[in-house]
Parts: C-alpha cells; sequence; structure tokens
C-alpha cells in the first residue's frame, strides 16, 4: 500500500470526513448528502483499516446498490491500496449472495439445479394462476369482468417485494390477520346507522379480500417455481437468507471472514439485504464493526421497496450508534444548495425531524457566486425547448465540454424527445435512456423478415412490410403495382390471391428475353404490369432458401447466417447506423442466452417469446457496446443520481409532470411492508394518504436533480402544451424567494429553430420516392372519401395510406369475418321482411349466418367458436326486437356510384338501414290545369348504423370523457353518423324524398345478453364542427406535400 498517497489524500479531508476514516470500530452511521465525498470516504477509511487495524483485505466487505457504484468504489480503493483493491469484498447484495452459492455449491444443491426465469416468464405463471382461479371460481377481488388480467403486474410487483422484505407466507397471513382487525376497530368507532359506515366496511372487505387472494398467488407461484425447477431474481437472495437463517456454520464463516462491513446507499436498502447482514453480525462476540453511509433526502426508490426506515432502524438497532453528518459539498455552489435545501426542508420524513443531533445544512466548498439559479416562464412547450436549446448553445460556444451540460426530465418520454430536438439541431447528445429494441423500426423489421421466413404463406402483411423496406432489394414501385392488381382481383373473391400465392407462380417468359413478366393465375393472364421480375424471384428464393436452412440450423448458427446472408450489416455500415448495430448484437445475445437455457429453442418459441414481451410491456434494453461519452447528457432524474455536470436544465415544472406523477396503487400491502406505515409514525399519520408520501419522494427525486448541477442550473415551466393551459408545480412556489416573478423569453425568432422545435425525428425503413408520390397522386384523382376512411386517416395518416391508398393487406381474420357476417346476416333478415311484408322467423336468422359463415376460409375451431357466438347474439337479437320491428325503407343504402359532393370533396358511404320516424307534409301546390290542391309528403326517416361488440352511452359514442373533455383520437361512431347524415343532404335524389331524422347506434350482438340502440344527439355546432374537420383532412389527404412532410425519410 502507498502511505504517501493516503496521507496526501487524508490531509484535506474536512473534520467531518477525518471522523468517518478515522472511526474504524463500533457502529457508524455517516450521512452524506451530495456532493459531500462519500466514495472517497468509504476508499480512505478502508485503507486506514488495513493501516491501523491490521486488517486483511479479506477481512473487509462493503455493498453498494449498483454495479456502478462497484465500480466506482473498486477504483477509488486501487488508487488507495493498489491491487489490495481486489481483495476487498466489493460488491451488490446479489452479487454477494452469488458468491455465496458458488462458494458452498453443496449447500445449495436445489438452487444449483434450477434455472432462473425473467419478468415475462413471471407473469405468464402469474397469467396461468388466474385463469385457474378463475376456473374454478376461487377469484373475487383480483380480476375484473372487463379485464381478467388487470392485476397481473401488481400481484407480481407485490409478490416481489415480500420476497425484498423477506416476508414469509405464514407472516404475510400473520400481517393481514392483524390489519384485519385494525379495519375491525376502525368500523366500531363508526355509528352503523351512517353511509360511512357501509362504505368503510365494504372497502374494508375489498382490501382485505384483495390481500388474501394475494397471499393464495403467492403460495401458488413459489409452488410452481420450485416444482419446476425455476428461480426469479428475489429467489436467489432469499436462498441465501432462508440458508443464513438455519445455517449455524455458514454465519459463523462469513462472520469470521467479514469483520468489518461498510453498506453504501443505505437509504436504498430493503429488508431482506439488512437482514442478511444482520445474521452475518449476529455471530459476533463483540459489538459489530459495521458503517452505513446513506442519505435520506436522496431515497428515490420506494419502488423497489427501500425506504428511509433502515436509517432509523439502525439507530435503534444500535442504540451507540456514532452519527457523523457530512455538510461540506464540493460540487455545487451555494446559491445552488441553498435552492436546494429550501426544497427539500418541505419533506418531514427526514432524518433531521426525528433525530436532533443531525443537522443537514450543506455548505458549499465554492462559496457564494454571482449566477444564481435561472428559472424561466416559457409560453408554451416549443417555446421551452427554443430557450433551452438557445442557452445549450451559448455554453458549448463559452467551452463548456458537452458531456457537462446535461437535461434531466421526469420520465422516459421526454428523455426520447430532447434527444430528438437537440439531434434536429445538430448538437451531438448521449441518451441515458435504455432504448427498448422492440420498440424500433428496424428490429421490428428483422422480425418481420423472421416470421414470415418461418411460415412464409401465413405472413402476408409481414411480407408486404419486408418487400416495401430498403433492405429487400425490391423496387417499390413493383410491390405498389402488385398489392393494386391483388386488391382488385380479391375484392369479390371468396378465395384470396395473396401476395405469396403470387410471388410463387411468377415465372420469366423466355420468349421475351427477360425483357418483361409473364404470369398466369388459375389460366387468366396479367402480363399487362410491367415488373422486375428478376429481383422479384429472386426475392422469393431467398425466403424459401432461408426456410429450409431454418430447419436444418440451430437458431444462433441460423442467425448468424440470416445477418450475412441479407446483407444486414452491410446496410448498417452503409448507413452508419450504431445504433442498429447494438440493436442486432442485443438481440443475437439475448437468442445465445435463451439457447444455452433450452437446447430446443427454435424459431417459434423465439417469437412466442418476443410475443409476451410485447404483450406484457417489457423491455429487451439495447446493450451499450460504445462506452465514451460524447454529447450532452439527456437522462431522468432517477438515472441521474450519483452524477454531476457543470450545467444542468430541468424542464417540465408544470404540476403533475413533477409532482403528482402516479398510478393508483390498485393493490395494497399491510402496514408495516416495505414503509407502509413508517415505524416513526403514530397510528393515525399510518393511514396519511398515499398521495402525501408520493409527494414527498416526488420532491426528493426534484432535490437529486437540482444537486447535479456544479456552476448553473435552469428551471423553466411551459404555460400550455398545445391549446392546454398548465399550471405551475407546487415545487415553484417552494422555490420562491429565489426569484421575483419567472422570466419570460427575450429570444429573437427563429424560424429553423422552431421548426426543429416543433417536431420530433422521424425515422422510417420503408423507403419512398417520386414513383410513391406519383402513384399516391394518380389514386387519389379519383379517389371519394368515406366516414371509415375519414376515421382512419384522423388516427393515423400512415395507417390511411396503408389501407387506402396502397390497399394492403387484404386479410380478414375471424373478427372482421364475424363483423361481416352478423351485418349481412341482418341485411338479409331484413330485405325478406321488407320484401314480404311479414317478420321472418328466428331460424332465417340462425340459418343464414351458418349458411354465410361456411363461405369463409377460417379453421374449424374458430368456425365453431363463431357459429355459437353468433347465434347465441342474433337469438337474443329476435327476442329482444320481434315484437316490436319495423319494416325498413332501405338497406345497405350505397352512395359509392353516385356523384355526391359537399364543397367540392367527393364522398362515399353506405347507410346499414333506413327506417321510417314520420311522414311530413313538406309543401302543398295547386294544379293549373284542375286547381286541385296537391300535397307533396317527405318522410322523417332514421339512420340506424349495426355495431357489433361493446355497447357505449352517448359520452363514449363521442369521445367525451367524464369531464366532459374530447378525447383525442376518439368519437369514430359518432362521426361516421355525422358523416352518414352530411350523404344524405348532399344527395338530391335521397332529399326529394327524405327527411333525417334521428341518427341511431344499433347495438346488435347482444353483449351480456344486453342489447341497445342509442340514439345519438348532437346540436348545430358539433355538425359545424365536425364539417370543419372533414375539410381540413381532405385538404391535407389531396396536398401532396402533407404524405412527403409525413413519409420524409
Amino acid at each position: 500500500m502507498n502511505t504517501k498517497i493516503f496521507d496526501e489524500n487524508y490531509k484535506i479531508l474536512n473534520d467531518e470526513q477525518k471522523q468517518a476514516v478515522d472511526s474504524i470500530y463500533g457502529q457508524i452511521m455517516v450521512v452524506a448528502g451530495p456532493g459531500t465525498g462519500k466514495t472517497q470516504i468509504i476508499g480512505l477509511r478502508t485503507a486506514n483499516i488495513i493501516l491501523k487495524g491490521g486488517v486483511n483485505p479479506e477481512n473487509i466487505l462493503i455493498t453498494t446498490f449498483t454495479d456502478a457504484g462497484v465500480i466506482a468504489i473498486r477504483e477509488r480503493l486501487l488508487k488507495f491500496i493498489g491491487e489490495d483493491a481486489y481483495k476487498v469484498g466489493v460488491s451488490t447484495i446479489h452479487s454477494f449472495s452469488s458468491d455465496v452459492i458458488k462458494t458452498f455449491p453443496e449447500k445449495f444443491i436445489e438452487y444449483k439445479a434450477s434455472s432462473a426465469i425473467d419478468d415475462v416468464d413471471s407473469l405468464e405463471i402469474i397469467k396461468n394462476i388466474t385463469d385457474e382461479l378463475i376456473e374454478k371460481k376461487q377469484l373475487e377481488y383480483l380480476y375484473s369482468d372487463f379485464d381478467n388480467y388487470l392485476y397481473l403486474r401488481d400481484i407480481k410487483s407485490k409478490i416481489g417485494i415480500l420476497k425484498q422484505e423477506g416476508i414469509s407466507f405464514v407472516k404475510f397471513e400473520k400481517l393481514i390477520e392483524e390489519q384485519e382487525k385494525e379495519y375491525l376497530e376502525e368500523l366500531s368507532n363508526i355509528k352503523p346507522s351512517l353511509k360511512k359506515y357501509e362504505k368503510t366496511k365494504l372497502d374494508n372487505e375489498k382490501k382485505i379480500g384483495k390481500m388474501r387472494e394475494l397471499l393464495i398467488f403467492y403460495r401458488k407461484y413459489n409452488e410452481i417455481l420450485r416444482k419446476t425447477s425455476r428461480y426469479d431474481f428475489n429467489d436467489m437472495i432469499n436462498f441465501v437468507l432462508e440458508k443464513f437463517t438455519v445455517d449455524d456454520d455458514l454465519r459463523y464463516y462469513y462472520a469470521e471472514k467479514y469483520q468489518f462491513i461498510m453498506l453504501d446507499e443505505y437509504q436504498d436498502t430493503n429488508n431482506t439485504q439488512n437482514q442478511i447482514i444482520d445474521l452475518i453480525l449476529s455471530e459476533t462476540q463483540e459489538k459489530p464493526n459495521i458503517m452505513v453511509v446513506g442519505d435520506d433526502d436522496q431515497s428515490i426508490y420506494r419502488f423497489q421497496g427501500a425506504n428511509i426506515e433502515n436509517m432509523l432502524d439502525f439507530s435503534t438497532k444500535y442504540t451507540d450508534t456514532e452519527f457523523i453528518v457530512l455538510k461540506n459539498n464540493y460540487r455545487s455552489i451555494q446559491n445552488i444548495l441553498d435552492l436546494s435545501s429550501c426544497l427539500i426542508k418541505n419533506n418531514q420524513e427526514r432524518l433531521s425531524n426525528k433525530i436532533k443531533i443531525v443537522e443537514k445544512e450543506l455548505v458549499s466548498f465554492k462559496g457564494k457566486s454571482e449566477c444564481n439559479p435561472n428559472f424561466y416562464l416559457a409560453n408554451n412547450e416549443l417555446d421551452e425547448r427554443r430557450f433551452i436549446i438557445s442557452k445549450v448553445k451559448d455554453k458549448i460556444e463559452s467551452g463548456i465540454p458537452l458531456d457537462e451540460i446535461a437535461i434531466i426530465v421526469r420520465g422516459n418520454r421526454e428523455v426520447e424527445q430532447w434527444s430528438n430536438v437537440l439531434m434536429q439541431n445538430a448538437i451531438e447528445v448521449e441518451s441515458k435512456l435504455k432504448t427498448n429494441i422492440l420498440k424500433t423500426d428496424f428490429i421490428n423489421l428483422i422480425l418481420k423478415y423472421l416470421r414470415v421466413i418461418s411460415k412464409p404463406y401465413e405472413n402476408e402483411e409481414n411480407l408486404i412490410d419486408v418487400m416495401r423496406s430498403s433492405i429487400s432489394g425490391l423496387n417499390q414501385s413493383d410491390v405498389f403495382k402488385i398489392n393494386r392488381l391483388l386488391y382488385i382481383k380479391n375484392y369479390s373473391n371468396k378465395f384470396k390471391i395473396k401476395m405469396m400465392d403470387f410471388l410463387s407462380e411468377l415465372n420469366i417468359d423466355e420468349s421475351k428475353n427477360n425483357q418483361s413478366s409473364l404470369f398466369y393465375y388459375k389460366g387468366q393472364s396479367l402480363d399487362n404490369l410491367k415488373f422486375d421480375i428478376k429481383k422479384l424471384i429472386e426475392f422469393r428464393d431467398s425466403i424459401f432458401d432461408y426456410n429450409r436452412e431454418l430447419i436444418e440450423k440451430n437458431l444462433v448458427s441460423f442467425f448468424n447466417y440470416f445477418i450475412e446472408k441479407t446483407g444486414i450489416l452491410k446496410y448498417i455500415e452503409k448507413n452508419k447506423s450504431f445504433d442498429d448495430l447494438q440493436d442486432i448484437y442485443t438481440l443475437f445475445n439475448q437468442i445465445k442466452v435463451w439457447n444455452e437455457n433450452d437446447n430446443s429453442f427454435n424459431i417459434s418459441k423465439l417469437l412466442s417469446k418476443l410475443d409476451l414481451y410485447k404483450e406484457y410491456n417489457y423491455p429487451l434494453n439495447r446493450q451499450i457496446l460504445k462506452k465514451t461519452i460524447s454529447g450532452v447528457q439527456v437522462l431522468t432524474a432517477h438515472s441521474s443520481k450519483g452524477l454531476e455536470y457543470d450545467t444542468v436544465f430541468i424542464p417540465g415544472l408544470y404540476n403533475g409532470n413533477w409532482e403528482g406523477k402516479r398510478v393508483i396503487d390498485k393493490l395494497k400491502l399491510p402496514y408495516g411492508v416495505a414503509g407502509e406505515g413508517l415505524q416513526f409514525m403514530d397510528e393515525k399519520e399510518k393511514k396519511i394518504l398515499d398521495k402525501e408520501k408520493a409527494l414527498e419522494e416526488d420532491r426528493r427525486l426534484l432535490f437529486v436533480a437540482v444537486t447535479r448541477a456544479k456552476n448553473n442550473l435552469f428551471l423553466s415551466f411551459p404555460a400550455g402544451i398545445g391549446n392546454k393551459p398548465l399550471l405551475p408545480s407546487l415545487f415553484l412556489e417552494e422555490f420562491k424567494g429565489y426569484y421575483d416573478d419567472l422570466t419570460s423569453s427575450n429570444l429573437k425568432d427563429d424560424n429553423h429553430l422552431y421548426e426543429i422545435a416543433s417536431n420530433d425525428l422521424i425515422n422510417n425503413l420503408v423507403e419512398y420516392g417520386d414513383g410513391e408520390f406519383d402513384y399516391i397522386s394518380e389514386f387519389l384523382e379519383n379517389y371519394r372519401i368515406s366516414p371509415s376512411d375519414l376515421n382512419v386517416f384522423l388516427k393515423d395518416p400512415l395507417e390511411f395510406l396503408n389501407r387506402v391508398v396502397f390497399k394492403y393487406p387484404f386479410e380478414d381474420n375471424e373478427f372482421t369475418i364475424f363483423g361481416k357476417v352478423y351485418h349481412r346476416t341482418l341485411e338479409l333478415f331484413y330485405l325478406k321482411y321488407k320484401n314480404e311484408g311479414s317478420l321472418p322467423e328466428e331460424s332465417y336468422l340462425t340459418v343464414t349466418f351458418k349458411m354465410l359463415l361456411d363461405k369463409e376460409i377460417l379453421s374449424f375451431e374458430d368456425k365453431e367458436k363463431l357459429i355459437e357466438k353468433g347465434l347465441s347474439g342474433l337469438i337474443g337479437y329476435y327476442k329482444e326486437y320481434s315484437k316490436i320491428a319495423k319494416p325498413p325503407v332501405e338497406l345497405e343504402y350505397s352512395f359509392r356510384r353516385k356523384n355526391i359532393f359537399f364543397q367540392s370533396i367527393p364522398l362515399s358511404g353506405t347507410i346499414d338501414k333506413i327506417e321510417l320516424s314520420e311522414e311530413i307534409n313538406t309543401n302543398n301546390t295547386q294544379d293549373v290545369e284542375s286547381g286541385t290542391q296537391l300535397a307533396f309528403f317527405k318522410e322523417k326517416v332514421s339512420l340506424i348504423d349495426y355495431k357489433t361488440g361493446k355497447i357505449k352511452g352517448l359520452s363514449a359514442l363521442k369521445g367525451i370523457d367524464r369531464m366532459g373533455n374530447k378525447k383525442e383520437g376518439e368519437g369514430n361512431y359518432f362521426r361516421q353518423l355525422l358523416f352518414y347524415k352530411l350523404l344524405c343532404e348532399s344527395d338530391t335524389e335521397f332529399v326529394s324524398k327524405f327527411e333525417v331524422g334521428d341518427l341511431v347506434i344499433d347495438f346488435v350482438e347482444g353483449k351480456d345478453g344486453v342489447y341497445k340502440k342509442v340514439i345519438v344527439e348532437y346540436s348545430s355546432e358539433e355538425y359545424e364542427d365536425f364539417k370543419k374537420e372533414l375539410i381540413d383532412s381532405w385538404n391535407k389527404i389531396k396536398d401532396i406535400q402533407f404524405w412527403k412532410s409525413i413519409l420524409k425519410k
């Protein structure tokens, strides 16, 4: 050990730091606020224990919260004690547990024979348990009639917390019983005659019921893991904890080995981790030598079981605890520390409020500065972006390195948004966001390719996407032509010609010297269209070649072969897309891991596994190959813990973003579990509202973000997003006194900057060129807009382009087939009623439905399922309406062949049914020859649209939430009916005979035996708004520049 380096570093310590380094023996708690040099203290104290105590490095254990923390401590030890740093036990509690198991494999035979499961496997097990309990009618609370799996994630999360806290089935059951007693006591204090009594009784019964059902899941989940020889992430620590509890020799071994223990980031530890350390220390004959280092103000991982109880427990457990508070901050100027102090002092759950000797006023080593934290009021979100981009540029020009500038945000979505804004403004960026490769365009394209290869004839939509992609090598105009051709051919055919059918029959007519293609399908020539037939045939043959290789090779070998043969790596190299390279590397590595754990792992298992990842919205995070930091840092406040930057920007300080951003906890645990009712609270305080606890954690999170800044801090608040006004964050109010008023921008208008700030980066692997835009223009020349097309466009212009313009894929599924056949059955039923004058028998509905369904291409299982579903719905419909049914005026009234326009917009559409409402006299005239008064009558009619599926009320039909606000992208049914009204009023033939009366949605399927006809009322303002929406949409649809902006590369 180099004592000179130790002495030099020891001399520059402040008094409190020296006290921590010199306190070798006993129980010590070091309260280390941000920037107070805790890693330095841990390193120097370790060196001091070896120097003064004569202790071997192997006898020291240091645990910390993250792998990054392990690396930081190890690097600091290398500086002070050289190679001995590798002899000190430095680990996370998980890696410590892993080392215990590897050291004593004979004590963990059951564990060694098991395999690890990941999060989606855990969810699948819980899903299967849910199905079993529902089938046995043993589940009352932890499911919903509308969604059997509503509580899936909550159950998994709570089981994880119970394991983290070391709570067994028996202990959990006891906690539930204690909670139930508390609830009964609470109820006894309420008069039974009060409404509150019944409500409290029902609420408490529901809470206890959920806990008891959670206990069932907990037991069954662990039972399945043991039976299948598997374990989850939390089990490894619990295996060690269980063994430590019963094995005296094992405990004694580690007590002898680790005579000095240090726990870093103590505020982030959970109960199980503490129990392991306590069991080791229980074998110590004298008072244990343990030091914990933490900061209650930086406890931001409550959702992982961490809570500041641990710090209070420590002082209760060890009454002789020596408290050392590090007050000197070596990171930030005093101005920033004062600001952070005025924020965090509003929290009640602080050590300084519970332990008198702990005072936590941070003092800057740098002192005060003339550079105060900057508060900025933006007019809107775009103005806020402009301000921050401008300031970032100023800081870069002033010489501050890019990696010393950070934008710290609340959530992952904002990381992506700010990264895009910076990149669009040619500012290098390093995002700390863990990218889910399953949400990237490139990996999704690769997976589509693999699906096509695995089953070439069963993945029509995926096949077309691959053909249109830049890695297929095909001409995009050829794909569009084929799509259009197949759409025309398939429109009225029962047996659809699919893309792979087309490709399979494709051949070259040698007599034409390969200058054009000649294709026959069922004897019919389709050689009027010219394709690059060679490329199409090469692509087709490659699919079948890959399919053969897939059968012959194991999955890892095949993936290597596939990547090489497709030229994907060359594509990445050409496009200089390092992210795509990392994503391929990540997917390949994950396939190898799965293949190593399962020798039979094949393409079917891979795709099923990835489907589960998507179903449960679990990420497969990008593995970073490049470790260098080269750009402005964009990260969440959670990710910023332990980091520091010269300049920090904290945007989005509006109400509901930095505070109050919480998902409702649908499944609560009993008091005393993972911070549910902190120990220093009395009984009344235990019942404090969850939002107050959440608010304190939100405040700690912002405190962490603020204290990352060394010299410059910018906080901003947008007064609105789009047309929605925003309120400032509560935390801005708490900062008052450090700013007079929020200042508005004095930036000059910069249209380029504004455009960049308002756009998100578009990355699309499907290529579009002049040929495609010519195709779009040609299609739109004769296009007539329908209600369904308008709804598709408003939902997503790209989907409109694919479904309406490019016409792919032309493929029915069981849901579309069911709706189509159900509608057609009702149409024929009412047509017979109209023609014959009497209502057909019920049997006509059932026979017709089965006859129509027989004509569809379905599996036996799907057909049987749809028959049962359809007949049940139709029989119920007949019983509901047979006595009151009216003969229709018109059925499937179509405007497709009519020349209908609204303000030069060509319209189309078909109304399911038109019924008579009443007859009205609209005009009286006199016959010129006879002088007789003639009366002309119009019929007032209802426009009726059938809907299968869930019944909706008027507000839901209009897309209006409970607060009366219009939900974006909702209200399709309402818009459809207004479109029908407009069609009718724009049709001179219709207007001459009819007047539009009620607009009706007829829910015809009878979900849960309920049928309903909803008369959709509307105001003149709503009708006018719809017309404006139609005009605006049409102007965009006809504008080729709009499509170019949507599809820009």
